[in-house]
């Protein structure tokens, strides 16, 4: 058996290992970078009652003013973005998320009400609203 030393052995450094070092961590810094501006899916539930369509989105940490309602016919369009920069770092983050819902009918705008909630939007949809029209079928 040899028994040189008992000392630990080092494994030669390669000279590449400075440099490939280097370019892991920046490609993990643009990773995080990259994740912080992909759109991040917004989780919603809709469900009737008697009278409405019920849209329930969360939302958590956003405010009103960084919340964007759209109806596109018969398409609600839910936007958010939280955008921030900091002087000192030379940082800009920033997130966005939106998502269409499908209704059945053409959405009023008159008579839909949303409310923000403990990071809950809830969007109401009334299912009689004066902008529906039906046509009678004659025989």
């Amino acid at each position: 058996m040899d028994n040189k030393d008992n000392r630990s052995v080092r494994p030669e450094r390669n000279p590449f290992h400075g440099l490939m070092e280097q370019m892991d961590a920046f490609f993990n810094e643009s990773a995080k970078n990259f994740n912080t501006l992909v759109r991040r899916p917004i989780n919603v539930r809709t469900y009737e009652t008697q009278s409405n369509l019920i849209v329930e989105a969360e939302l958590p940490g956003y405010k009103r003013d960084q919340i964007q309602l759209e109806i596109l016919g018969n398409q609600l369009r839910i936007a958010v973005e939280d955008f921030s920069s900091n002087e000192q770092e030379k940082n800009y983050r920033g997130q966005r998320a939106e998502r269409t819902i499908t209704i059945p009918f053409t959405i009023s705008e008159k008579e839909t009400k949303a409310d923000l909630n403990n990071g809950i939007l809830r969007i109401t949809i009334p299912k009689k609203n004066s902008s529906r029209r039906f046509i009678d079928i004659n025989d």
